[in-house]
Order: structure tokens, then sequence, then C-alpha cells
């Protein structure tokens, strides 16, 4: 059963990803999987999620602040605050921040089962500085419907 919720500014479980912090607003656990809402937070010119493809699943980017770059099959754009980006299963997206702000977005995943694990892991293996390797990277990704695109 799901509960209602509300929560403050800052609330959420959140997890720091190298330089940039990603908080669950919203998991799949509390919405029967149907979807998961996080908020991503990038500082200047910080990159975020290299080319990347999913093959079971849609993913929606909201930019709330800061001027963030979007990237959807071959198309690469200029964000603010305002835009939105919906990617469905198969195609090649991701995203950065190379501007001189901080930058803010929403993530929204569907459906979501425990998208949260593949950012829990993500930080796990960041941790310190840590540099993963490549073969460690493509292990958490497959777990969690993430394929590298060209």
């Amino acid at each position: 059963m799901s509960l209602p919720l509300i929560l403050e500014p800052g609330a959420g479980k959140t997890v720091q990803i190298r330089s940039s912090r990603c908080t669950f607003k919203v998991t799949g656990e509390e919405t029967h999987g149907h979807f998961g809402l996080f908020e991503f937070e990038m500082p200047p010119e910080t990159g975020g999620a290299s080319p990347h493809i999913h093959k079971e699943l849609t993913e929606i980017f909201y930019v709330v602040e800061g001027d963030m770059e979007l990237v959807l099959d071959q198309e690469t754009i200029s964000a603010s605050p305002g835009t939105l980006m919906r990617v469905p299963e198969n195609r090649r997206h991701g995203f950065s921040n190379p501007g001189k702000t901080a930058a803010k977005l929403l993530i929204m995943f569907c459906p979501a089962d425990a998208r949260e694990q593949y950012f829990e892991g993500l930080a796990e293996l960041t941790r310190d500085g840590r540099q993963p390797s490549q073969a460690e990277l493509l292990d958490l990704m497959h777990r969690f419907d993430q394929y590298p695109a060209e």
C-alpha cells in the first residue's frame, strides 16, 4: 500500500556521485514500480551521464536550475530551466553541466523498479574519489537496464 507523502526541500535519501548529489524524492518501491522521481544536482563544469540507452524504461528530464546540456540521439542542445526531454526506451541520451553555475534536474523513470539501486551503486563505486574500472561500471549498468551508446 502506498502512503501519501510530502517532502520539504532537501528531504529524501541522498547519495553523492563524485561532485554531484542525487536525492530520491519518490522511489519505485513507493509507487509499486510505476515510476521514480529523483533530484540531481550538479556543480558547474560537471560531466553527468555519458550517452547510453535503456531497453525497458522511459526516462524524463526536467531542468529546474542552471543551463544543462542534453543529448538525445545525435542531437545536443543547451537546455535552460523549464526544458523537458522525454526519452523512450532504446534511444541514445545523456546530460552534463558545462556551464559556469550549478544546475538541478528532476529525473523520472518509468517503470522504476529499483532504479535508486543503480545510483547507490555508482555512489559506492566512486566513493572517496575512487575511479571504478570499465568492467565494474558495465556490470552495474547492465544490472539496471543501462547500456553505453556510441
